[in-house]
């Protein structure tokens, strides 16, 4: 890391440790010396560093929390002192825009723009994402911005060019929040955080009900017995005090997020939440101060408290799924007993890599993806699966990180390092699937905002109305209306359904990249597969060797071998076992076609009749035994025809008779161009098949599928097949643990079983018919809810627990998505 870009002092005479002499200290962040009687101090690294003054201290403090402690240790000059007063906490956010101190929390986008993921506190509801995604691209150089609301979370595209960092962090500042760069640490932090303020929150508004409650009790019953004025009026004065305290301490958030709003020009739905509040508030203070009139303190902390206690239960639901699969990181050793020279030695989990060999004794999380080479156990994997009951393993076998080896002590080899793991791909899935929001929930948002402007209008004249009607009525009248149609339902009914059909497939075994296609799978007209690796086991056997020329067997398949140790398609593990020949150099891939080549001088080929008639044009057509063919040949000779056989999957059959029960039009896309994609069609019992498609093709068949208005969802290796899955409208990959990093489709099938396919399709129209009902009840409420409201007929404080049992209805409906979908 090198020096920060900020004003530095020329240099340090010595390590950022330098010795001084004990009776003066020298501020660890600027170098200058700390004033006597000043005791600010900050631990970095594990021990306390004398500050200078409350600048300096805040600095070191936002470089300690982010991470970011060893940038002292490699400084080469002493930071210039933070200027005083507001501008200091502008300059602090600067640090940021040095490159090496940014790269811990950006990366550059494939479009020359930087891409950052900050976490921002003080986020309360869905409305804050409003008011920071506009906010941000109003700022010049910023592309796009998307808040994830669950993990407090913001992704910002940008040109560091025209917008540094340090505005978007100020900018942020400015509207009220706290950013810091993301780390999973760090929002871990800052959810316990609040957590205990939401809590502290709730227990004095839950307090203060209590403590008003009785009072309110003994005032209604002085109204119908009669009580002294004296009395009246203390009982009174006790109730404004705590239920002021309560409105300050526990309502103070519904205010200030309707407050940020307002000053952007934008109404969200704590604003009719804040008014409800500060109206009745005020309306009873008046009483109080006058002597006259009715007080309504008990509504007003019996109404803050239903609210609270909504939020407080929805929020603990959200960062539940949130945490899922980071928990299961979390359950991981911090170290590994590796072979080492013949002796087994404990070393850090992080320093684990590919082929090293690792005890796992029972008892033991299994630190990495590994395979069996020695020992029989059994192996619980319900942090991917949900089941409970372990999976017998042997030698062979592979064992993935976060499961638990329940029974004997397995020695295994790390098939890959930790970020290849397949628990890392599924935690990859669960961000990059929340950092685009859903179209259906961006509508959402759009709808509650125009919800929020309706409401405020009908309030204005359910309180004109009144006032003609019943004046003193009018004002309790107008509250419930505010707070009854409070449009939190709307806002939670999409992204509340969403996260629960991905939880609940991700625990299935099925990754979930991206919740928009969970919406486009469940419209699906259309379901495509490929073959070799999708509807076959992708396990290819030699069969049988038709040699063309003088070369003899051996010598033709460790040709074959040598090519096909530079191909990732499922051909060239039937060649794994043979001992390649020597020589083979310069080996390209063509997509759909096969390998080339060069040995001694001499090109080859092995792949397609037409890729390889290409080098050698008097190959004759392949026998027409029902096998895989592939070709090998070189300059201007046909070497050999190779026959492989691919068993076709055990439950491809009922996959594709499902499919075709629940009305789904299936077809087959091949790029064998032999007769065995009609034989499987047949046999499988598919009407339509398209054979010897190169990617370029099976993407156009699938693009005059979605002009004629299909919308298609495929199936394919995620591999060989990715231009086609990026086109269709929603796509699978069957795609084994070390392709997981690799491969883009919106569902990974993991455990390689097509069953999840049509789970999974089954699952995603579950969750759009839940989407509905969430609407058709958030609308429904609000609309039958309004007029008893301003028919008088709903008190203030029943009005905030219908609103807030209306949120918690539409998360709980959500939740029975989160049932075991059927395979």
């Amino acid at each position: 890391m090198r020096a920060l870009q900020l004003p530095l002092k020329p240099a340090m005479t010595a390590a950022t440790d330098s010795a001084v002499p004990d009776t003066v200290l020298s501020c660890y962040h600027c170098g200058e010396t700390v004033p006597a009687g000043v005791d600010l101090c900050t631990v970095i690294d594990g021990r306390a560093r004398p500050m200078c003054c409350p600048g300096c201290r805040a600095v070191a403090n936002l470089i300690a929390g982010s991470g970011l402690g060893s940038f002292y240790q490699q400084r080469t000059a002493y930071n210039e002192r933070p200027p005083e007063g507001d501008a200091a906490a502008l300059e602090q956010y600067r640090i940021y825009d040095d490159p090496a101190v940014a790269a811990a929390f950006s990366s550059p986008a494939n479009d020359g723009l930087l891409q950052a993921r900050l976490l921002l506190g003080g986020m309360t509801c869905a409305a804050c994402t409003w008011l920071i995604e506009r906010s941000m691209e109003r700022l010049a150089g910023v592309r796009a911005a998307s808040v994830n609301l669950q993990q407090s979370r913001l992704d910002i595209r940008f040109d560091a060019s025209a917008v540094p960092i340090s505005r978007i962090f100020s900018r942020l500042e400015a509207l009220g929040y706290r950013p810091r760069p993301f780390h999973e640490s760090a929002r871990r932090e800052q959810m316990a955080a609040e957590y205990r303020g939401e809590l502290r929150a709730l227990a004095v508004a839950g307090l203060g009900m209590m403590q008003v409650g009785m009072f309110a009790i003994a005032l209604h019953a002085g109204d119908i017995q009669g009580i002294e004025t004296q009395y009246q009026g203390l009982l009174r004065w006790v109730s404004a005090l705590v239920a002021s305290f309560v409105v300050l301490f526990s309502a103070r958030g519904f205010f200030t997020t309707a407050w940020r709003h307002l000053r952007r020009g934008t109404l969200v739905m704590d604003l009719p939440v804040a008014l409800a509040i500060g109206l009745a508030w005020l309306a009873s203070v008046w009483a109080t101060l006058n002597g006259t009139g009715q007080v309504y303190f008990d509504s007003v902390v019996m109404f803050t408290f239903f609210l609270l206690l909504g939020r407080f239960m929805e929020r603990r639901v959200r960062q539940r799924q949130a945490l899922s699969w980071f928990d299961a990181e979390s359950a991981l050793p911090d170290a590994a007993t590796v072979l080492h020279g013949g002796q087994w030695a404990t070393v850090p989990r992080l320093s684990l890599r590919a082929g090293d060999t690792v005890l796992v004794r029972a008892g033991d999380t299994v630190p990495a993806d590994a395979r069996i080479v020695s020992g029989t156990s059994a192996v619980r994997e319900d942090t991917f699966n949900g089941e409970h009951l372990p999976r017998t393993v042997t030698t062979g076998d592979a064992i993935y990180a976060g499961t638990v080896n329940v029974e004997g002590a397995l020695q295994t080899r790390v098939l890959n390092a930790y970020p290849q793991s397949r628990l890392a791909a599924l935690q990859r899935s669960v961000v990059e699937a929340q950092s685009a929001k859903p179209q259906l929930a961006r509508m959402a948002d759009r709808l509650a905002s125009w919800f929020v402007a309706g409401v405020l209008l009908a309030t204005g004249l359910t309180a004109i109305a009144w006032s003609v009607v019943d004046p003193d009525r009018a004002l309790w009248v107008s509250l419930s209306v505010l707070v009854i149609s409070c449009p939190c339902a709307l806002a939670l009914a999409t992204p509340a359904a969403l996260t629960s059909a991905a939880a609940a497939l991700r625990a299935s075994g099925v990754i979930v990249r991206g919740e928009n296609a969970l919406e486009a799978l469940s419209r699906a007209t259309h379901l495509l597969f490929d073959k070799t690796g999708t509807l076959t086991a992708g396990t290819l056997t030699i069969d049988s060797v038709l040699l063309l020329s003088d070369t003899s067997e051996r010598e033709v398949l460790a040709l074959a071998a040598a090519l096909q140790r530079y191909s990732s398609h499922p051909i060239a593990g039937a060649f794994g076992a043979i001992e390649a020949a020597a020589g083979i150099e310069q080996v390209h891939y063509e997509i759909g076609a096969g390998l080339e080549g060069y040995r001694d001088g001499l090109r080859y080929r092995m792949g397609s009749a037409a890729f390889c008639r290409k080098l050698a044009p008097r190959l004759p057509q392949a026998p027409e035994l029902p096998r895989y063919w592939v070709a090998l040949c070189r300059q201007e000779q046909a070497l050999a025809w190779i026959g492989l056989t691919d068993a076709t999957r055990e439950e491809a059959p009922a996959v594709v008779a499902a499919a075709r029960e629940s009305g789904l039009q299936v077809a087959l896309l091949t790029g064998d161009s032999s007769a065995q994609g009609p034989l499987l069609a047949r046999d499988l019992g598919i009407d339509r098949v398209a054979s010897g498609l190169l990617p370029q093709q099976k993407m156009a068949y699938v693009e005059r599928l979605q002009a004629a208005g299909a919308v298609v969802a495929m199936v394919g290796d995620g591999l060989n097949d990715a231009p086609v899955l990026q086109q269709a409208d929603a796509s699978f990959a069957v795609a084994g643990a070390t392709d997981l990093a690799r491969t883009q489709a919106d569902f990974v099938l993991v455990g390689g079983d097509l069953q999840a396919v049509i789970g999974t399709w089954r699952r995603a129209r579950q969750c759009r018919r839940v989407i509905l009902q969430n609407f058709a009840w958030a609308l429904g409420y609000n609309i039958c809810a309004m007029p008893l409201a301003a028919a008088g007929l709903v008190p203030p404080w029943a009005a905030a627990l219908g609103m807030s049992l209306s949120s918690l209805l539409v998360v709980t409906n959500s939740l029975r998505l989160q049932a075991r979908p059927s395979h």
